[in-house]
């Protein structure tokens, strides 16, 4: 392997403080050394007076160490700055098709290791969603595998998890998870609130809330905005494709679907730590949930609102729960006690029918708001 570069003293360092030996082997066309021990399978290939190396803890297969070496080897001997390079990987099989080559002193494979660190770089299997050519390094890293998506580099049988920036206005946009920005994000924002996250090829999406719908524009990076009206909970679906590379011609941005039974809902619970500042959306399932785990305690309370503004507002009191619908433009409220299982009624008929049902509990009280 010795070509006058110091590769023989190269392939001696690797060995150092190894939990086990690196063999010689043939991997396709490459001279590489092989370290199987410990919790996984290292690769090293020395050429040029540098390292090159793979790492799987999880899912090693020969066929993509060749391909990766395959990828990047002739990038070895580039200087290639504080940035990472991704290069494309097929391998028949294996979701992962990107290389990303990590350059001397941008790797933590060396970082600890007097000799190699400055002379060492290391190729990781990516999806294209997850990084973008050229990007910084220490982002690449950061982002990819530290707080941002929490990726385990060395972990080959993974699948790809598509990665997006969230744009906060002044604030530093924040690298998340596009699944976790579509199914939980989106679908609870807030009235009058909105959301921007672009892809890693820099399409924009931008995305208000309006009852069950999320509505508002596909940007491409060079392109005319595009209309976007999804059901709220169906927005993975529809829009998840953007983040994993497809065209954006090819991604659904207008999908029908049937209304959602749903409300906004308020919650006030000291026995739980719980108290809501403002309305936000939520399923039936979930309101019906709240109705029976409102801890029993005076002032406890809950607020529902359906599509068209009814309202329905229950409340712990010394004799049961109080339930009524407020009507402000008679100035009162209308309301009695009930079991959770008129509650459980009240709340379902607001959401699947979008009326306020209390006169068919009979026997109301009529309060006055003025006092």
């Amino acid at each position: 392997m010795d070509d006058g570069t110091g590769d023989a003293e190269l392939a001696d360092l690797i060995q150092e403080g190894r939990p086990g030996p690196a063999e010689p082997e043939r991997l396709g066309r490459h001279d590489v050394l092989v370290e199987r021990a410990g919790l996984g399978t290292s690769v090293y290939l020395v050429k040029h007076g540098r390292v090159l190396t793979l790492r799987a803890n999880h899912g090693y297969r020969e066929d993509v160490a060749e391909a990766l070496l395959d990828a990047v080897v002739d990038l070895m001997a580039v200087d290639q700055g504080p940035v990472v390079r991704l290069r494309t990987l097929s391998v028949p099989g294996f979701p992962l098709d990107r290389a990303a080559l990590l350059g001397p002193g941008e790797t933590d494979f060396f970082a600890r290791r007097p000799g190699l660190a400055e002379r060492g770089l290391q190729v990781v299997p990516v999806h294209r969603s997850e990084a973008a050519d050229g990007e910084s390094a220490a982002e690449f890293r950061w982002a990819v595998f530290g707080r941002g998506l929490g990726l385990r580099a060395a972990h080959w049988d993974r699948a790809p998890e598509p990665r997006a920036v969230l744009v906060r206005g002044r604030r530093r946009p924040a690298t998340v998870r596009a699944r976790t920005v579509l199914e939980r994000d989106a679908p609870t924002l807030l009235d009058g609130r909105d959301l921007c996250v672009r892809d890693m090829r820099g399409h924009e999406l931008r995305l208000v809330r309006e009852w069950d719908r999320l509505r508002g524009t596909l940007i491409e990076a060079s392109g005319d905005p595009l209309p976007v009206d999804v059901p709220r909970l169906g927005a993975w679906a529809a829009l998840g494709p953007l983040f994993f590379g497809a065209d954006p011609a090819d991604v659904v941005r207008i999908a029908p679907g049937d209304p959602e039974p749903m409300l906004e809902i308020r919650v006030a619970d000291p026995g739980r730590g719980r108290a809501d500042i403002e309305m936000h959306p939520e399923t039936l399932d979930a309101c019906l949930a709240w109705v029976r785990a409102l801890t029993p305690e005076n002032g406890a309370f809950l607020v529902f609102a359906g599509r068209s503004g009814g309202v329905v507002q229950m409340v712990w009191e010394d004799d049961g729960l109080w339930l009524e619908t407020p009507e402000p433009e008679r100035r009162r409220s209308r309301g009695r006690h009930v079991t959770l299982d008129e509650a459980e009624r009240m709340v379902e008929i607001l959401a699947r029918d979008d009326r306020v049902a209390v006169d068919e509990l009979g026997g109301l009280t009529e309060i006055s708001l003025d006092g």
